[in-house]
C-alpha cells in the first residue's frame, strides 16, 4: 500500500471512530432527555421512550430526534452538515483504498477534505458534550423542585 494510501485510510477510520463517538453522544443525549421528560409527566401522561429506543437508529435519526429536543440551531445547522460527509466516510471513503492503481488525485484531495471534516467534527463533539453537561444540570435542578 502506498504511503498516500495509507494515510488516507487511516484519515478515514479516524473519521469513521468520531462519526460512532458523535452517535454515542447524541444517544447520550437524547436518552437522558426522554429520563427527564418522564420524571416531568410521570403524573400526567404515559411516556415509555428511553435510550433503548434510539439504540439502534444511524446518525440521520439521531439528529432530527436531537433537533425536537435542543434548541442550540447553530449546533444543528452544524451538525446537519455533517450528514452527507459522515455518509460518504462511512459507505465509500475505504472504496479508494482497494486496489493497487487508486486514483491519487481524488485521494489527495479527500485526504484535504478528511483534515477540515476531522476538525469540525472534533468541535461538534465538544458541543454536543457541552450541550450534554448543561441538560444534566438543568435535570438535576428539576428534581430539587
Amino acid at each position: 500500500m502506498k504511503q498516500e494510501q495509507k494515510y488516507y485510510k487511516d484519515r478515514a477510520v479516524g473519521l469513521l471512530t468520531n462519526f460512532q463517538l458523535l452517535e454515542l453522544s447524541l444517544k447520550l443525549y437524547i436518552g437522558t432527555s426522554y429520563d427527564y421528560i418522564r420524571m416531568l409527566v410521570v403524573d400526567h401522561i404515559h411516556f415509555d421512550f428511553s435510550i433503548s429506543d434510539v439504540e439502534n437508529y444511524p446518525l440521520e435519526r439521531l439528529l432530527n430526534i436531537f433537533g425536537k429536543l435542543n434548541g442550540n440551531e447553530a449546533l444543528k445547522k452544524r451538525l446537519n452538515k455533517l450528514r452527507n460527509e459522515r455518509n460518504y466516510v462511512a459507505h465509500e471513503a475505504l472504496l479508494v483504498t482497494i486496489g493497487s492503481n487508486p486514483n491519487m488525485d481524488t485521494l489527495n484531495q479527500k485526504a484535504k477534505d478528511f483534515f477540515y471534516l476531522e476538525d469540525e467534527l472534533t468541535e461538534c463533539l465538544k458541543l454536543v458534550t457541552e450541550e450534554f453537561r448543561k441538560l444534566k444540570v438543568k435535570g438535576e435542578l428539576s428534581r430539587l423542585i
